[in-house]
């Protein structure tokens, strides 16, 4: 027999994929965010001279898994206050860019403090997309397609 209690426990898969599914959402509307920024200062090919990989591998490669290691801590900590998200996302950016910089080789001063605001625009990217969700599937699914097709 069916409790009616039963139907107040949240679905864990919904959960995981609607937090998956804002992941790949903040990701894409952080690379449409750098992509535009660096189109407006004239960067050719979209990439800084000296960085040392592209813009989408950097953001979904090192940034994507710095960004759910932030989340992780984050809920250790049980905070919910935006200044120790911000917080936090900066130094998991920093340490992002670090990470990027040993691997690809790169400043690592340079990486990592471009890390730092590519990730806090990761973190308002997110918040963005859990404000406006119907904006989900559209940066979630479709940028990440368009990456691959043209990069």
């Amino acid at each position: 027999m069916i409790h009616d209690k039963d139907y107040d426990l949240p679905s864990v898969r919904l959960n995981a994929g609607m937090y998956a599914l804002t992941k790949l959402a903040a990701a894409g509307l952080t690379f449409i965010l750098v992509s535009l920024f660096l189109l407006v200062h004239g960067y050719e090919d979209g990439i800084p001279s000296g960085w040392p990989v592209s813009v989408p591998y950097a953001i979904y490669a090192y940034g994507l898994p710095a960004a759910i290691v932030a989340d992780a801590l984050l809920r250790l900590f049980r905070s919910t206050m935006l200044s120790a998200a911000l917080a936090l996302y900066a130094i998991a950016g920093y340490g992002a860019g670090l990470w990027l910089a040993s691997e690809q080789g790169g400043s690592a001063i340079a990486s990592g403090l471009t890390g730092l605001a590519v990730l806090l625009v990761f973190r308002l990217a997110q918040i963005a997309g859990e404000r406006y969700p119907l904006l989900l599937p559209l940066f979630a699914l479709f940028i990440p397609l368009l990456c691959l097709v043209v990069v």
